[in-house]
């Protein structure tokens, strides 16, 4: 192609702006770009109003301008290449724009790190002066802003910008603007970010809308998409944006691009090398070490940087923090020297030091927690908070190994090059991005000129050629660490699990050296063969009981597929082998398969028959073992237990057992508490009716929005903030436009509607599609076989319709036979009773799939009645009515369960409807259908008689279980019941003698505790007797059989007496005891400090939950005996205010 070519091809377009982004497009995929550019260049000089058009505002002036250019059509691009140089082209134009702002960001994202927000702002506020505005511009005011937890400036910033765009058609920057105000709010959980953002562009339904939601996607939330194969549209898209923008996420766009085509490699160094040419950014260090590191410029070897290892190396940890501490200042973006820091903090065993003076920014959190981690062995808080931290900061350099930081404490699926690709001077560590190791040696080398006396290189170098060294200079855990790896990877798997068992041993102190350690013991075992799969098992096992954290970074996703492929050949069926399962099983069914197995092994059908066979068993292991059962859902998929009663029945037995073994441990008795109160509720509810329509709203709290609050707190937060300010935010996006890259937003003046919405959205799908939610229950008692088989099995049994055999229907041999029925007659009878047969099913199949489903929101492609989409203006003020008449998260949830259940009302009325004017006289037509087509049988009387008389019971049977259908459709409420006091006791002591396993005999006098009390005591009454009972069989006297004695009686002015007596151990301090009564009875914090026995709990329920103070408790220790008598007034306790005794 030669030039006049190219500037006669624009010049034809005859000033259709279209037409010339269209020539630019073919342009892109010519491959001759020296001289595309240099005719773009001399076009544009006689006709400006094409550089718009090809270019866009790369500049903007104002905000209007950032976004809206005139490069907004779309045109599919052919290749990733293609669009990386065009961009290339476009970025030549503005070099020194681009010298300017590189060395900016660099010089931002330092004083934000360390908390010099001022200093920050200011040089934002430069940026606009010589660059224009960028997307990058208003995302760095975000984090400064979320930083101060501003968030009203945020809003106010985001108001200003969607006021000024409001008109436009063209961009993407409210949307962008909006997500990134949302990442960089510390109160904003950035896993509710990572699930709202893809519940958000997930609508996508054409090629072009896909496109969109994968650059916002890769765009807002880069490390959890950022294998996307969609880059060349991420950079159509972002070419909107400015010209500093557009360079920002081609850095973004070259990362991906190495990760998803390693063999690139050499084309991605060449594209990073005509960067640097024209930024001299050290960003672009990682890419150009890709190539001949030879030519690597000076500054990219930092002296300080090796000096710190060289401390460190050899033991010198006070001043390797130091120097951290030093470098730090300068460079704030290095995660290598922040966890070379907190390792050093480490070995100097005196707690943590903030790295920077001020302890309250960015860099020093992120310090302190991965110090945490570190040490801590329960983590999970601290990589939540480092995981936070990692959001609020997702665009500075820091962040991609912080990210990866956290997945691999966390042990899921990360990329390792990540880290390796932000690290922008010479490291050791960047050699693992070689696949060779002449290229990690020529690495290491280049630095020799530089720092040629580091004792940290010359031992890298060895390193790298596989030399087992015994340089004394360097600190032995290092030395002995690498060494035992060099033997690990030359596949000398017996001696290197040697080394690793002796590294193991003397560093358990270290968690990080200890993980390591544990992470090659078992990949050693597992490497040795099936032989030493069970040891894998064992030491995995073992480690985990001494300190999980300890196998936190142990792989064994492959591992336990591979004994799960080969059904666990090798291997014993023991508790190692279960426990190891219940840990990394990632399906409960595999989980269940070895417990059942063990269980058969064994001869019994349930866990809790296993306690008598496991007394010779390691006890840390059976503890851990009857632990995970309790906390975790194995037992729901146990064939045995049939019911959520039969579960906890046998979580109680389990809890029973761990709680007399473990006596001093507090969790156990909490949670018999929690499982036995679970239980009685389950047996004292009383079901109404015939109804199916139920939700488990307490579990729903308990296991489904345990960890609302954070997100809770924000919408409180804001909706108190907020009043009486206008705002104007985003509110919805339109993907309708599939020819130009459209503003799609639309906008709204509440401030809540999002966060709101979000909220909302969660307690929705909670209620909904949970194990407790509203499906659980329709899909178990409704669709999955029972509403067919209610309606079809009348029909069924009076053979009026035909079973199945794939989709052909079997006719019965039942009507030939009774009615002796030749050959032409049958046909004539199948024929039609196979048509009805069709019509049945299908009736039942469609009033099936389209009423009783669950339509969640506007996302959701299922279609039923019922029906929980709603307009963010309803769920806004639905919610913010809600939130000022709640009094915590927990009522706030209870409050929006209940207003679901008012929507689920009304669906449930129309259900009913539905059943009784549609599904009821669709099926008497079609039994009146077939009670005509049987006219034509008329010649045989008998049968035409009977078959008359079978449709009729059919259609009477059909009415009556149609009329039972409909009562399904009504909301299950499950209340307790008004109780005879009498039978409250004895099911009580029944009850907790069944779990404690002690024999006992009871004298019991219940003539006075024959009345009746309301059901709201019914609990609270339960609560007191379980204590009461459970602590006189606990400490009673031991003996085969203990003797326990209750008494009732009724004082004057209507007071209930209960007595309670039984004998104490021999030798019992009876003045130590009573002192130990008075003081806990005396006490308000024994309420929550109380080690199990409960009294100041059963003194509450006495006088509080009976609702009079005037009731008395009295408890003490007299002639050998515990003598406990309770006394409360039954005035509006009873019902019918009727007291029935016997004289």
């Amino acid at each position: 192609m030669k030039d006049f070519q190219v500037i006669s091809s624009f010049l034809s377009a005859h000033g259709q702006k279209k037409e010339w982004a269209k020539v630019a497009c073919q342009l892109k995929d010519c491959g001759n770009h020296e001289l595309i550019y240099q005719s773009l260049c001399r076009i544009s000089r006689s006709i400006p109003a094409i550089d718009d058009v090809i270019w866009g505002n790369t500049l903007p002036k104002n905000i209007r301008q950032l976004g809206s250019g005139n490069n907004c059509y779309l045109f599919k691009p052919e290749s990733l290449d293609n669009e990386i140089n065009w961009l290339l082209l476009s970025l030549r134009k503005y070099k020194t724009e681009l010298l300017y702002f590189v060395k900016l960001r660099q010089e931002v994202e330092r004083a934000i790190l360390l908390g010099q927000y001022d200093v920050a702002n200011r040089m934002l506020e430069d940026t606009i002066k010589h660059i224009g505005h960028s997307i990058w511009y208003y995302e760095m005011k975000c984090v400064i802003y979320g930083a101060q937890d501003r968030f009203e400036r945020i809003y106010e910033l985001a108001t200003y910008i969607n006021k000024e765009k409001k008109d436009q058609k063209n961009g993407f920057v409210p949307y962008l603007i909006s997500d990134l105000g949302n990442r960089s709010m510390h109160d904003v959980s950035a896993y509710e970010y990572d699930s709202s953002l893809y519940s958000r562009y997930k609508g996508a339904r054409t090629e072009f809308q896909s496109d969109r939601y994968n650059y916002f996607l890769f765009r807002l939330n880069y490390y959890q998409h950022y294998d996307i194969t969609s880059l060349s549209e991420v950079l159509i898209m972002e070419s909107l944006n400015s010209i500093s923008d557009r360079y920002c996420i081609l850095l973004y766009i070259l990362r991906s691009y190495l990760i998803q085509q390693p063999d690139k490699a050499s084309l991605i160094h060449r594209y990073a090398q005509k960067m640097f040419a024209i930024t001299h950014d050290i960003q672009l260090y990682p890419f150009l070490a890709l190539g001949d590191v030879s030519i690597l410029p000076n500054d990219y070897y930092n002296p300080l940087f090796v000096r710190i290892l060289d401390a460190y190396y050899t033991g010198q940890y006070n001043s390797a923090a130091d120097l951290c501490r030093e470098y730090v200042l300068c460079d704030p973006s290095d995660f290598s020297v922040i966890k070379i820091y907190c390792r050093a903090l480490l070995f100097l065993k005196n707690g943590y030091r903030p790295i920077v003076a001020q302890s309250d920014t960015f860099v020093n959190h992120i310090a302190f927690n991965i110090y945490k981690v570190m040490t801590d062995t329960d983590k999970d808080q601290s990589l939540d908070r480092l995981y936070q931290l990692s959001k609020n900061i997702y665009g500075f350099q820091i962040a991609a190994a912080l990210d990866c930081f956290v997945r691999q404490e966390r042990n899921v699926s990360r990329c390792e090059t990540f880290p390796l690709l932000s690290i922008n001077h010479f490291d050791p560590l960047y050699t693992t991005i070689y696949s060779d190791q002449d290229s990690a040696i020529r690495y290491l080398e280049s630095a020799l000129p530089y720092v040629s006396d580091s004792v940290a290189l010359s031992y890298q170098i060895n390193r790298a050629r596989k030399i087992v060294t015994e340089d004394t200079t360097v600190v032995a855990y290092i030395r002995n660490v690498d060494n035992a790896k060099i033997v690990f990877d030359n596949g000398e798997y017996e001696k290197a699990l040697a080394l690793w068992k002796v590294i193991f041993d003397q560093t358990k102190q270290y968690i990080p050296t200890a993980q390591t350690a544990v992470d090659h013991i078992f990949r050693a075992y597992v490497a040795l063969g099936e032989n030493s799969h069970r040891d894998a098992v064992q030491f995995f096992v073992n480690t985990y009981i001494e300190n999980k954290s300890f196998v936190s970074k142990v792989n064994t996703k492959d591992f336990i597929n591979g004994i799960k492929n080969t059904r666990y050949q090798g291997l014993k069926i023991g508790l190692d082998l279960l426990i190891f399962v219940f840990l990394n099983a990632e399906n409960y069914p595999q989980k269940q398969f070895v417990l059942d197995r063990y269980c058969k092994y064994e001869n019994v059908n349930y866990p809790s028959e296993l306690f008598s066979k496991l007394q010779r068993q390691n006890s840390e292991k059976v503890k851990l073992f009857y632990t995970i059962l309790l906390h975790d859902d194995i037992l729901f998929y146990h064939y045995r237990l049939k019911s959520t009663i039969d579960v906890l029945d046998e979580k109680l037995k389990i809890i029973s057992f761990l709680r007399n073994q473990y006596p001093d441990e507090k969790q156990y008795a909490e949670r018999y508490t929690e499982l036995m109160h679970e239980l009685i509720a389950y047996r004292g509810m009383k079901k109404l009716d015939g109804s199916k329509i139920y939700v488990n709203q307490d579990d729903i709290l308990k296991y489904e929005l345990k960890n609302i609050t954070d997100l809770y707190d924000r919408f409180h937060k804001l909706v108190a903030n907020t009043t009486g300010k206008v705002y104007f935010l985003v509110d919805s996006i339109d993907w309708s436009n599939d020819e130009m890259l459209t503003n799609a937003a639309s906008y709204s003046d509440n401030a809540v509607a999002e966060v709101s919405t979000q909220l909302f959205s969660v307690i929705r799908r909670a209620f909904l599609k949970s194990r407790f939610g509203l499906g659980t229950y329709l899909s178990t008692r409704i669709r999955h076989g029972v509403f067919e088989g209610e309606l079809r099995s009348c029909l069924e049994r009076l053979n009026l319709v035909y079973k199945t055999a794939g989709v052909q229907y079997v006719p019965t041999v039942y009507w030939k036979h009774e009615f002796h029925l030749d050959e032409n007659i049958s046909r004539q009878l199948n024929n039609s009773i196979i048509l009805f047969s069709r019509s049945i099913d299908a009736l039942i199949s469609s009033f099936k799939d389209s009423v009783i489903q669950i339509h969640v929101d506007e996302n959701d492609p299922s279609i039923g009645d019922f029906n929980y989409e709603l307009s963010s203006k309803e769920i806004c003020q639905a919610m913010t009515r809600i939130d000022k008449e709640s009094s915590s998260a927990e009522d706030f949830c209870n409050r929006v369960m209940e207003y679901l259940w008012q929507i689920t009302e009304k669906c449930l009325t129309e259900i009913r409807r539905k059943i009784h004017d549609e599904l009821r006289p669709t099926f008497i037509t079609y039994i009146r259908d077939l009670q005509n087509q049987i006219c034509s049988l008329s010649s045989h009387q008998h049968l035409k008689h009977e078959l008359d008389s079978t449709i009729n019971n059919a259609l009477e049977e059909l009415s009556g279980r149609l009329a039972k259908v409909e009562k399904w459709f009504n909301r299950q409420t499950a209340k307790f019941e008004d109780f005879q006091l009498e039978d409250h006791i004895n099911m009580a002591i029944n009850t907790i003698g069944n779990y404690t396993g002690v024999d006992y005999e009871l004298k019991a006098n219940l003539r006075n505790a024959r009345h009746y009390l309301l059901a709201e005591y019914n609990p609270s009454m339960f609560d007191l007797l379980t204590i009461l009972f459970n602590n006189m069989l606990q400490y009673s006297k031991p003996e085969s059989i203990r003797h326990l004695n209750i008494d009732t009686a009724i004082l004057s002015g209507n007071v209930q007496h209960l007595h309670f007596e039984n004998a104490l151990p021999d030798g019992t301090d009876e003045n130590k005891l009573n002192h130990i009564f008075e003081n806990r009875l005396k006490s308000i914090k024994s309420l929550q400090s109380e080690g199990g026995s409960g009294l100041i709990k059963a003194l509450n329920i006495v006088k509080y939950d009976f609702g009079n103070p005037s009731n008395t408790f009295d408890i003490v220790a007299q002639d050998g005996k515990c003598l406990v008598d309770v006394k409360f007034n039954l005035d509006n306790m009873l019902v019918n205010q009727h007291i029935s005794f016997t004289e």
